[in-house]
């Protein structure tokens, strides 16, 4: 078969004027080359599925040979090659069209066997109608030492190509090595990703939970606020007390001591110049202590005041909502040991905010229905005679 495919054949049937030489008219010698170089493999396969008789069991060089020994006289296979050959490198048969004598021919052909385009070049070179039996064993003979050329090379790039595959096979496990690496470093991450957004969220929530909190605080103060709009007034009031207090005890201790000097001299009891009746006298148990009076007459409260600090006790006074105003009561009461409440003159207002603050803080508060002088002083002698 090897005989048949590369064997020495007749030589070229000579060609006159510029009619192309066809493939069966070369010498038998350039089919092999033709074939082998200017035709892909899948195309020899092809044309010899589709023009051959085969058995199925041909291998590729029973393939190549066979369109060899058919191209060597003008048949179907011959024609069918011809016509592929033609078509697949029309540009290369128009460029050797411009040599018009077989030197520019073989120039043309080595500046392009330079260039690499082989395939092309040879059969545009053979098919050449100035291509005579010197040229083609030129261009055949160079065809056949490039073949082996490349046959070295080859040998070449396979030895290159296990060293290549083996370091693409070291490659691939570091790399499935950093791939495992990467993934468990990503899990990692996804994790800590996901307990930071639960954290996050806790967080969050806790964050809500305060400022609605604070809101509902605000909102409470504010309606505290709305409903006691002199809230202001009574925190000064109450310092302004709790002030006065502190001034009646400094000279309540400076009088005892101006008293503890004096001579001692027997009290008479003294009659008013307006016919006022002293008040009796009552034990000194209410001594450094503060007496609010709610309510009672506007003309008794300098009588109330009068018995109020003959027991050496400082006295406050509200009228119960006449003039002054109810939530002046506040800081008053809070300063007050002792409140003596004249029913019959306030209004239900001051009533029920004496009641409830006294009841709140356990503070003693006497109800007199009758407001008078005599009344208040009752009140007091039993308040200090309880005391005692």
């Amino acid at each position: 078969m090897a005989e048949t495919c590369c064997g020495v054949h007749a030589a070229p049937v000579p060609t006159t004027g510029s009619r192309r030489r066809r493939l069966w008219e070369l010498g038998a010698h350039s089919h092999c080359p033709v074939i082998g170089v200017c035709v892909p493999l899948e195309r020899v396969r092809q044309l010899a599925k589709k023009l051959l008789v085969l058995q199925g069991d041909e291998d590729d060089y029973t393939l190549h040979c066979s369109l060899v020994t058919a191209a060597a006289r003008r048949n179907a296979v011959a024609e069918a090659l011809q016509k592929d050959l033609e078509q697949r490198f029309s540009l290369d048969v128009r460029a050797a069209a411009q040599a018009k004598c077989r030197d520019s021919l073989m120039t043309w052909w080595r500046s392009r066997a330079v260039q690499g385009e082989i395939a092309g070049a040879l059969w545009a070179t053979l098919a050449h109608s100035r291509c005579d039996e010197w040229l083609e064993m030129r261009v055949l003979g160079q065809v056949h030492m490039l073949q082996h050329q490349v046959g070295a090379a080859q040998r070449v790039d396979l030895a290159r190509h296990r060293e290549l595959a083996a370091e693409h096979q070291a490659l691939v496990r570091e790399y499935a090595e950093v791939q495992q690496r990467v993934t468990t470093w990503s899990v990692e991450r996804a994790r800590e990703q996901r307990a930071w957004e639960q954290e996050r969220m806790q967080q969050r929530a806790v964050l809500i939970a305060l400022q609605t909190q604070l809101a509902q605080a605000q909102e409470q103060l504010q309606l505290l606020q709305d409903a006691r709009p002199d809230l202001p007034e009574r925190d000064a009031l109450r310092e302004r007390l709790a002030e006065q207090v502190e001034r009646n005890q400094i000279l309540q201790r400076e009088v005892a001591r101006m008293a503890s000097r004096a001579p001692v001299v027997d009290a008479q009891p003294v009659v008013g110049k307006i016919g006022v009746e002293a008040a009796p006298a009552l034990p000194v148990k209410l001594e450094h202590r503060v007496v609010l009076c709610v309510g009672g007459r506007g003309g008794s409260v300098p009588q109330y005041r009068q018995a109020v600090e003959g027991c050496g006790a400082q006295f406050l006074h509200h009228d119960g909502g006449s003039e002054h105003k109810p939530a002046q009561l506040e800081p008053q009461l809070a300063a007050a040991d002792l409140v003596i409440c004249q029913t019959g003159c306030i209004s239900h207002d001051a009533y029920w905010r004496v009641k409830d603050h006294c009841k709140r803080h356990g503070k003693r508060c006497v109800f007199v229905e009758t407001p008078s002088r005599s009344a208040f002083e009752r009140a007091l002698a039993r308040v200090a005679t309880e005391a005692a």
